[in-house]
């Protein structure tokens, strides 16, 4: 039978300010403890190792006849005083002819008792034979350790201390959901221990709706980790929240006002971490110093190339990470794909990083880190046309941070701008896929600005196409224009080094007059650049300028040759495993099929190359794909699900800025209004009418500035469409619409166009629940499911801010201020076995 709980028994302080949370954890532990005699609570300086152990002896207080007993070792440096501790704990004395050894065990070898040893890793040998020789000898003596570093002995349960529960990032950009976000802050052990210790220093300290999101964003950048918190806490007397958050990149400095009376290693936030850093050898401080320019993690492969060198050899890598992880310094984790990926905490980069600047090979460093993802992104690129393009897509992902830390370090180098153009011309596909067109051409704009103004290289050559590929996405064709003939002029100097990245200008170029509407030039430079492809053997190359002459050919109504041409790359395409150019080419055959009026073939295409689009996360492809979608169902005359569709691009369109592809959706929405129009009566249509003629000025108004024109085959429809409404509107009235929707700024042209989703038909499919589109029901039986932004952006294959859009517009089509309401209205619908509509089974998916 346990003994009553009695705290004469031992020597375990009571604790003097309240424990946050962690409940879970004390559970776990005193589970382990019950069924192993010694456990270690691991975890770097500062993760609450200490408070926790106490905490979990406090609660067990009555399961150890003889008491529980705490040995603190940090005042200790001497290894030869660890034993003499352990016995002045118990009051046991040297006697002649006994060692203390032999009197410690006979103390306890007939005793059931815990003993908790505090800090134990910078006496890690002694610790490690003395309490092993005690639990060999003592039956019923159990140990609850705390160690930076294992112990390693024999039948040790070693436990991570995970960081606070910390509050996840505010779910979406909608005022009215403030309160809500307040609740679910006040849900994480973070914040809840960073207000209680300011209420401490500051008793009118609350937290509201104002400065909420920043308490959670303080907890979260100090990685959940408690004497971080409770430092910086410590600050809410003399500094405000918002300075405590702006102030954190220099937090070494910020976070030095801790108690007086607790240890001087746990009094600021630095001493903690040189105490971890003092125990270290020279070799492990320099990797860890190293490790410290990755932004983003290190697979073992780039941990060796950077953190190698200076008597460091890359095989030994691997053994001092292992050594580091075994000292919770370094976090380890496994990539989707399988391979382990190390990193540290925000808190520890940010000091091991000051250490490698004092060590003045901060630069060093930085070039080997840069160095080797030029090296990997030159080999990554090479796969992202073949096969396993998605996978490498994936690993693209993974150093997205890092790629662009590495970039950052050849922009303010000295020195370094080829490298750094080399790296971006081999992100040009990933920076494609994921809708970074922004970003990119700021990236390259830098860069380019830095480049010598006769360098004549096929680097800087390629850097241009790029930076002029990237601006052809958003529909910004002055800039590809200059940007790609510059590259063609290197190219042409260059002579034959240069003529396959010749060849892609050329392709670029007709591509970029095709949109302009100068449909000889366009057909010139494509024809040479097809025809160079061939010479070159090239087989992506081919694939692109077949397909860029499939879309001329259909621009100008040619679909029998327009098929030719797509009907030559699908093949090519398939065989090279390439999923982006077989999208591509479907889209192009299901244009071809809608303008033959073959809708089940044009739909087939789609759902082929929307599915590959969305596997792919690619942005710029779906919306392109949700669009032709919407063109099918316009000639299928189901006006609502084109609606539908429209938005939904016009959403992704709008975030990636792709100007021309927001005016055709604005274009195709004004063709809806017309067709509602047709229907109505007259008293009703003339809204639908009206609507109409202001969005093609809108978009009008957007392709004026580009030089954007619709497609030549298009404008006998598109000069029908304004005559009818100049004939039911009266020219004034027309030409006064035309110039409102001309006038009025993009932001208010998309909210009237996302407005209209709910005006469609009287009774139409959406108004029964409550006039979500088929993609909003959708989100919101997502969100019922209990799925962040970010997991729904994963399942549905769109960005983060297209998730906050569709929850700002649910909430308030449905006059919601929260996500449980959104939750219990699903649930509600489904009680009334109302199936919701285009969840499942639409071919949008």
């Amino acid at each position: 039978m346990p003994a009553s709980k009695n705290k004469t028994i031992g020597n375990l302080p009571s604790l003097l300010s309240s424990f946050i949370g962690r409940t879970r954890e004390i559970d776990q532990v005193k589970a382990l403890i019950s069924t192993h005699r010694l456990v270690t609570l691991s975890g770097t300086g500062g993760c609450g190792k200490t408070r926790l152990a106490y905490k979990v002896a406090d609660e067990m207080i009555g399961e150890f006849e003889q008491g529980i007993w705490v040995v603190e070792l940090a005042p200790l440096a001497d290894p030869a005083l660890v034993l003499q501790s352990m016995a002045v704990v118990f009051g046991i004395h040297e006697k002649a002819g006994h060692t203390l050894n032999h009197l410690l065990v006979e103390h306890l070898r007939s005793r059931r008792i815990l003993i908790l040893v505090d800090n134990c890793e910078h006496l890690i040998v002694p610790c490690a034979a003395i309490l092993d020789g005690l639990l060999q000898e003592c039956p019923d003596l159990k140990v609850l350790a705390t160690s930076r570093e294992m112990l390693g002995i024999s039948g040790e349960m070693v436990w991570t201390v995970p960081p606070l529960s910390m509050p996840d990032v505010r779910p979406w950009k909608n005022p009215a959901s403030a309160q809500d976000a307040l609740r679910a802050y006040q849900q994480s052990e973070a914040v809840r221990l960073f207000v209680t210790r300011a209420v401490l220093v500051m008793p009118e300290f609350t937290m509201t709706i104002e400065n909420g999101g920043r308490i959670a964003e303080i907890c979260r950048r100090l990685d959940g980790m408690p004497l971080a918190i409770e430092l910086a806490a410590a600050r809410v007397r003399s500094l405000s929240i918002e300075q405590i958050a702006e102030r954190l990149d220099d937090r070494f400095h910020l976070l030095t006002a801790g108690s007086r009376t607790g240890p001087l290693r746990q009094q600021t936030l630095g001493a903690t971490l040189d105490w971890s850093y003092s125990l270290l050898s020279a070799g492990e401080q320099k990797v860890l110093q190293r490790l410290s320019v990755f932004a983003g993690g290190a697979t073992l492969e780039a941990a060796e190339a950077v953190c190698a060198g200076n008597g460091i050899q890359a095989a030994e890598v691997m053994d001092v990470f292992a050594q580091l992880v075994n000292k919770s310094l370094i976090t380890v984790g496994r990539s989707e794909h399988g391979e382990m990926r190390y990193g540290l905490l925000e808190t520890i980069r940010q000091y091991a990083s000051h250490k490698l600047a004092e060590s003045n090979a901060f630069n060093e460093s930085k070039d080997r880190y840069l160095n080797y993802f030029v090296q990997w992104a030159e080999k990554a690129e090479s796969n992202l046309n073949k096969t396993n393009q998605l996978s490498w897509l994936e690993r693209y992902e993974a150093e997205h941070d890092n790629l662009r830390a590495a970039l950052e370090w050849s922009r303010t180098s000295e020195g370094k701008v080829n490298l750094g153009l080399r790296l971006a011309a081999c992100l040009a596909w990933f920076w494609h896929a994921r809708g970074f067109f922004s970003e990119g051409r700021e990236q390259l704009a830098v860069l380019l600005a830095k480049t010598e103004t006769d360098d004549q290289s096929e680097i800087l050559a390629r850097a241009l196409y790029v930076a002029g590929g990237l601006a052809f996405n958003q529909t910004d064709y002055s800039a590809t224009r200059a940007l790609v003939e510059e590259s063609l002029s290197i190219y042409r100097e260059l002579g034959a080094v240069g003529r396959p990245g010749l060849a892609g200008a050329l392709i670029r170029l007709g591509d970029m007059w095709r949109q302009l509407g100068n449909y000889e030039k366009a057909f010139s430079f494509l024809g040479e650049g097809l025809r160079l492809m061939r010479e070159l053997g090239d087989l992506n190359g081919l694939v692109q300028a077949l397909w860029q002459l499939g879309y001329y050919s259909t621009s100008l109504g040619e679909n029998k040759q327009a098929e030719q041409y797509f009907t030559e790359a699908l093949p090519l395409s398939r065989q090279l495993g390439d999923k982006f150019a077989i999208a591509v080419i479907l889209s192009g055959l299901g244009e071809v099929a809608v303008r033959q009026g073959d809708f089940g073939r044009a739909a087939a295409f789609e759902e082929e190359g929307l599915l590959l689009r969305r596997e792919m996360g690619e942005n710029w492809g779906i919306a392109v794909s949700l669009a032709n979608f919407a063109w099918i169902a316009i000639n299928q005359d189901d006006l609502e699900k084109a609606r539908s569709l429209l938005l939904e691009s016009l959403i992704i369109r709008h975030e990636i800025e792709d100007k021309g592809g927001i005016a055709w959706c604005l274009e195709k929405l004004a063709k809806i209004n017309i067709l509602y129009g047709q229907k109505k009566s007259r008293a009703q249509s003339l809204e639908s009418f009206r609507c109409a003629a202001m969005l093609f000025g809108a978009a009008a108004a957007i392709r004026a500035p580009l030089g954007s024109v619709i497609d030549h085959v298009d404008q006998p429809e598109y000069k029908r469409d304004l005559k009818t409404l100049r004939t039911v509107l009266g020219r004034e009235g027309f030409s006064n619409l035309w110039e409102q929707g001309k006038g009025a700024p993009l932001e208010d042209v998309m909210d009237e166009a996302l407005g209209e989703s709910t005006k469609a038909s009287a009774l139409s499919e959406k108004e029964k629940f409550g006039g979500l589109t088929a993609r909003e029901r959708q989100v919101a039986l997502l969100v019922s499911q209990g799925k962040s932004n970010r997991e729904i952006a994963q399942e549905m294959m769109v960005g983060v801010k297209t998730v906050e859009t569709y929850i700002t517009r649910i909430l308030n089509k449905l006059g919601f201020t929260s996500r449980v309401q959104i939750a219990t209205w699903v649930i509600e619908k489904s009680s009334e076995k109302k199936e919701m509509p285009g969840i499942r089974g639409n071919a949008t998916r």
